[in-house]
C-alpha cells in the first residue's frame, strides 16, 4: 500500500516537472514570426533610421560590457 503511494506520488512529480520544462522551453524559444515581421518592416526603413538604430544598440551593447562601473560624480565635477 505504502509502495504504490509512493509510486503514485514519484509519477506525479515527474509530470510535473516535465511540464514545468516543456513551459519553460516554450518562454525561452524565440517567436520566429515577430522576427519574419520585423524584417519585412526594416526593408520599408530609410538608410538614416537603420543607422540610428545600428547606433543605439551598439551603446546598449557598450554599456553591458563595462567591466569597470561609471565614476561618481562629485559636486566639482558638475
Amino acid at each position: 500500500m505504502l509502495s504504490q503511494l509512493f509510486a503514485y506520488v514519484r509519477r506525479v512529480v515527474q509530470s510535473g516537472v516535465q511540464f514545468l520544462k516543456q513551459k519553460i522551453s516554450a518562454w525561452t524559444k524565440p517567436n520566429t514570426a515577430i522576427v519574419a515581421i520585423s524584417a519585412l518592416a526594416d526593408v520599408a526603413r530609410t538608410k538614416p533610421e537603420l543607422i540610428a538604430e545600428n547606433v543605439l544598440l551598439r551603446q546598449q551593447l557598450i554599456v553591458l560590457q563595462r567591466s569597470v562601473k561609471r565614476p561618481k560624480m562629485t559636486a566639482s565635477d558638475r
